[in-house]
């Protein structure tokens, strides 16, 4: 399925990707909060990328200019059990798009899909308790901090704390 926004197609991801997020993930400052760290190669990228398209409960999508169709990101929710009406949503994008409003733009299409098309009724995001800057988006999109997870995150620099953070249908705004 394709999501759109005012600047941004958010595209299903395909095989066609894994170059650009490879790339991505090549940069420190993208892989500082992840817990993949930098991939070796595009075949490790690959590898990983292909489990995401193969698993029945993960959406994940390609984010593009919809002007240009230039590769912005990634953005993604993993689905809990059905019983559960949850999703949790993930996100990266190059380096050279940051402080722009585009990652909130992509999240709020990924939220809005999941409260109106997917029926969900929470959306939960961990942050890493360093990562300013997408706890910031996170905020702006109208998610609540709920916790924080100790040392959860195996980050190339260690062990590292984890803040959850979550939304409810009756919370949405209008994206």
């Amino acid at each position: 399925m394709k999501l759109e926004t005012k600047r941004l197609e958010l595209l299903e991801l395909a095989q066609d990707d894994f170059e650009a997020i490879h790339q991505m993930n090549q940069f420190p400052e993208v892989a500082r909060y992840n817990t993949i760290g930098i991939p070796k190669n595009i075949s490790e990228t690959s590898t990983r990328l292909e489990q995401v398209l193969r698993d029945k409960n993960a959406l994940s999508w390609s984010i593009r200019s919809i002007e240009n169709h230039e590769f912005i990101g990634q953005i993604g929710m993993n689905l809990s059990a059905t019983r559960y009406k949850k999703g949790e949503v993930y996100f990266s994008l190059h380096p050279k798009f940051w402080s722009k409003g585009l990652a909130s733009e992509a999240a709020a299409a990924v939220l809005k899909f999941g409260f109106e098309t997917l029926n969900l009724h929470r959306v939960e995001a961990g942050v890493a308790i360093e990562n300013t800057q997408s706890i910031a988006l996170l905020q702006r999109l109208g998610m609540t901090r709920e916790g924080l997870c100790r040392k959860i995150l195996p980050l190339a620099t260690g062990w590292m704390d984890n803040y959850m953070y979550a939304i409810l249908e009756e919370d949405q705004r209008d994206y």
